[in-house]
């Protein structure tokens, strides 16, 4: 960012390597009454294996926490862009219902609810955006970190939500907690309108002026996050330029949306699906190739325009296959914002 705020500048070297490892947290206003809050720095891994700092917010009760600690509810975001002052930690509130609405009523329920800005949101980066391992990774150290602050009391029992591209990071935190997490005690998987089926998204996109600026982020992100990628081998020096001047500019996801919408073909010199590299990348990185060991709650707004129901519908039938508990619930009229936003007491109750 243009202004560096040093809680987001790390140490060098970094304290440990050991994913989870909380950096520093400092105190910043609850989200509600009766509650405490932080924004917290702590240590996760990049897809390379390179220890990295990633920045996010917990908020708990006060008052004794039950033996055992509190139980946890991590929060995995919708899209919020690919640069640094995009981070949810920082105060962006774009993209729908968010922690700072979702908070207030994990705290009132008793629990300590965490949520990650992910890698590349925060400290100086770019965010690996839609990249699985990245984010799954991030939505779970949090829950380690937040163990670390002594007021929180947060215990080791913990279910993941998610929404949109959070809810493919959720998706992914549940598949690899058995081997990134063990000492955590995941109970169960909350998905809203995930996103996935990239090849199909890619394929659409070209011809959805409102599917580009999804696009474009998921290219800048894989790029980010593979030595063998690279957006120069894919865009027109057109697209190359807007998407150099969104950066000089520190555009989020809106910005670049309306950018992307304009350019034809999504901007495409060369379109990835034609690039093995690519597919190979973009497949791995859609979730549902493994079981998760946990139950699954799928939630879709039947009306999203956003993430349509036919993908959703592709995945539920996906996540059976592979050997998930999967409870699929589609919801007439229901929109992009209202599949977690409308659905909170029952998100609550199914998490208890």
């Amino acid at each position: 960012g243009t202004e560096t705020d040093p809680f987001y500048v790390p140490p060098e070297p970094l304290p440990s390597e050991v994913p989870g490892t909380l950096i520093r947290a400092e105190a910043i206003d609850p989200f509600a009454e009766g509650s405490q809050a932080w924004r917290v720095l702590y240590v996760s891994q990049a897809v390379d294996g390179t220890p990295i700092a990633v920045s996010g917010m917990v908020a708990a009760p006060m008052g004794e926490p039950p033996a055992g600690g509190r139980d946890v509810v991590t929060w995995s975001h919708g899209t919020k862009g690919v640069v640094d002052r995009c981070a949810p930690s920082k105060g962006d509130r774009s993209g729908f219902h968010d922690f700072y609405d979702i908070a207030p009523e994990l705290v009132a329920a008793g629990y300590v609810g965490a949520s990650t800005d992910y890698e590349g949101l925060g400290p100086s980066g770019v965010h690996p955006y839609l990249v699985g391992p990245s984010e799954g990774r991030g939505v779970l150290d949090i829950v380690k970190a937040a163990q670390q602050i002594e007021e929180a009391r947060a215990g080791s029992r913990v279910v993941v939500w998610g929404r949109s591209q959070g809810g493919h990071g959720a998706l992914f935190a549940g598949e690899i907690a058995p081997t990134w997490a063990p000492e955590l005690n995941l109970h169960g998987v909350i998905i809203a309108a995930p996103a996935r089926e990239f090849q199909a998204i890619i394929q659409s996109g070209t011809l959805l002026p409102g599917a580009r600026g999804f696009i474009w982020q998921l290219a800048i992100g894989f790029d980010a996050a593979y030595a063998e990628l690279s957006i120069e081998d894919i865009f027109t020096a057109d697209a190359l330029g807007a998407i150099d001047t969104l950066f000089d500019e520190e555009a989020c996801g809106a910005e670049f949306g309306e950018v992307a919408a304009g350019f034809d073909g999504a901007g495409f010199e060369t379109n990835p699906l034609d690039l093995p590299a690519w597919v190979t990348r973009l497949d791995e990185n859609s979730p549902g190739n493994v079981p998760t060991s946990v139950p699954i709650w799928l939630i879709q707004g039947q009306a999203d325009m956003v993430v349509p129901v036919l993908l959703t519908n592709v995945l539920a039938q996906r996540l059976c296959e592979v050997g998930n508990q999967v409870e699929y619930e589609v919801l007439p009229g229901f929109g992009h914002d209202d599949s977690n936003r409308m659905k909170m007491a029952d998100m609550l109750a199914w998490t208890a």
